[in-house]
């Protein structure tokens, strides 16, 4: 063997002895390798079936929630339905027992009899609390008498900036009880008697009557009534004080009503509401009153009778489904009879005198912008519509009448025609959600009924409410700018343009909070029709209101 093949020997042998060492250690390592992927596939394996069990489990809560929130709809819509059912309920009741629109707000329904199995003694009277009005009735639903309310207090004031010949250069800020009604009705099978007293007003501190009428129900549906009340006149005067969009009425609407009608107005009449037939979803009203002088009208000053006129209304729901409720609303007024307040000592001839004026939409301070005065009549008539739409939890609502007016002056006086108008537009969105809601009875648009009460433990946030109006009024009649008013015959009364935003929270269905920003513009001539005495101004208001 030679030295070459010798060392070839010796480092296979030696390659040998290094295989043999370490190919049990790299075998050693591989399958320690492959028991740490093996483990590893196992925890893969056993997280992958935890996810799955977890997908499932999450698939049944989905499934949950679905079937929890699908509950939930149907409860609140079979809650819904019930509601609806429990206010036509109400309003039914309410027309049977003849309510009336201001002091309907608070209107019982029939009191329920209790049931036969009473115990002796517990069946002569039942006493409870429908609408949150303290009731004591029969047993037989016949007789009930009942105790109510209706507060609004007002606090608000006037930025001005008048000029040197402004007529009210200083119009008051500070607080009224715009109403402060007690009412006090009885019925007696067919017959219902209310007595209101309001120690509010325009100033408060005078009380007064409000109301005080007797009305029977034996034909129905008709209502006939007599005594002092406020006559259906109009949508918007037909509508509960409680429900008005803004703190008042438009002005177009407070002087309209006033000729004829109006609160606490002499009044003998009827009126009538009913649905039509199922297949036909509409709904009428009709009413109709000879109407006298309001209440503390007859002073020593009356000579040889008081005021008579003519009050009509005829209107209906021409449409209404779930979501909608379309009406359409006529109204007119006739004085055929002004007061006669004093003679002239002329034979025959008495001075019968008529007055249109309204403050600017708020009753803070008590002075009117806008006024005709008192003008020497015969006669006046007002006619007009009105129609609003409601879809859902959005309201809109617009009118416009016409005032006419015959003067009675003595000659060789000027005395043509005389001839108001005015009309306004105004719209009401229930942020909450909650429905705008009508009344049959009344043929008027109610304020929503409160789904969620706010209290100082639950999560009730009660209903919100966000109006706004625009309205204008024109009380000049046959002038010239320039040209005094005794030499045309007619009348600087003023032109003023209202527009104002509300916003109302509804804690509950009782309590009402207002809050109210206004922008009024009057523009006025006097009577020489040389100067403007008018002015713009805003206003800031707020209102707190209890009514049950």
């Amino acid at each position: 063997m030679n030295i070459t093949s010798h060392r070839r020997h010796r480092a296979c042998a030696a390659l040998a002895a290094v295989y043999a060492a370490v190919l049990p250690a790299v075998a050693d390592a591989q399958d320690a390798t492959i028991e740490r992927i093996e483990a590893i596939e196992r925890q893969i394996h056993g997280l992958q079936s935890e996810l799955q069990k977890l997908r499932g489990e999450l698939g049944e809560a989905k499934q949950q929630l679905r079937r929890s929130r699908d509950e939930a709809q149907r409860a609140q819509e079979e809650l819904r339905q019930a509601r609806e059912a429990e206010e036509k309920a109400r309003q039914d009741a309410v027309k049977a027992a003849t309510v009336e629109p201001e002091a309907a707000q608070t209107a019982l329904p029939a009191t329920p009899a209790p049931p036969s199995s009473a115990p002796p003694g517990a069946d002569g009277i039942r006493v409870s609390m429908p609408a949150g009005r303290p009731t004591i009735a029969s047993s037989d639903g016949r007789m009930y008498v009942a105790l109510g309310t209706q507060t609004q207090f007002d606090v608000g004031g006037y930025f001005q900036n008048p000029s040197p010949t402004t007529q009210f250069p200083h119009l008051n800020n500070g607080v009224n009880l715009r109403r402060g009604r007690i009412f006090f009705s009885g019925k007696f099978d067919d017959f219902l008697v209310q007595v209101t007293p309001d120690f509010g007003g325009s100033p408060d501190g005078s009380p007064t009557l409000y109301e005080a009428n007797v009305s029977w129900t034996g034909f129905k549906p008709v209502t006939a009534l007599v005594g002092y009340y406020k006559p259906y006149f109009s949508l918007y005067d037909s509508q509960n004080s409680n429900n008005f969009l803004q703190l008042e009425r438009p002005s177009i609407i407070e002087i309209a009503r006033n000729v004829a009608a109006g609160d606490a107005r002499a009044s003998l009449g009827a009126k009538t509401s009913s649905d039509f037939a199922a297949a036909w979803p509409a709904s009428y009203f009709a009413s109709a009153y000879l109407t006298g002088t309001t209440f503390g009208a007859n002073t020593s000053n009356s000579l040889t009778g008081e005021q008579l006129g003519f009050v009509g209304r005829l209107a209906g729901r021409l449409y209404h489904d779930q979501d909608w409720n379309v009406h359409l609303d006529f109204s007119g007024e006739d004085v055929f009879h002004p007061n006669m307040n004093s003679n002239t000592g002329l034979p025959g001839v008495s001075i019968e005198t008529l007055s249109f004026s309204d403050r600017p939409e708020l009753r803070i301070d008590n002075n009117r912008l806008i006024s005709t005065g008192n003008l020497s009549a015969s006669g006046a008539n007002v006619y007009g519509g009105e129609a609003g739409i409601s879809w859902r939890n959005l309201l809109l609502q617009g009118g416009y009448y016409q005032i006419n007016m015959t003067q009675a002056k003595n000659p060789p006086a000027p005395q043509p025609g005389l001839g108001f108008n005015g009309g306004y537009v105004e719209a009401g969105w229930v942020l909450t959600g909650e429905p705008i809601r009508y009344s049959v009875g009344d043929a008027a648009f109610v304020r929503p009924k409160v789904d969620r009460p706010w209290t100082l433990d639950g999560p009730g946030i009660g209903a919100w409410e966000l109006s706004g109006r625009y309205s204008a009024m024109d009380l000049n009649s046959h002038v010239t700018p320039g040209v005094a008013q005794s030499v045309t015959g007619g009348v600087y009364g003023g032109f003023q343009q209202v527009s104002g935003v509300l916003l109302s929270w509804y804690p509950n269905d009782w309590v009402r909070f207002y809050m109210q920003f206004q922008h009024t513009h009057v523009d006025r001539l006097n009577s020489a029709g040389t100067v403007q005495i008018g002015q713009s101004f805003s206003t800031l208001a707020g209102r707190v209101q209890v009514a049950f």
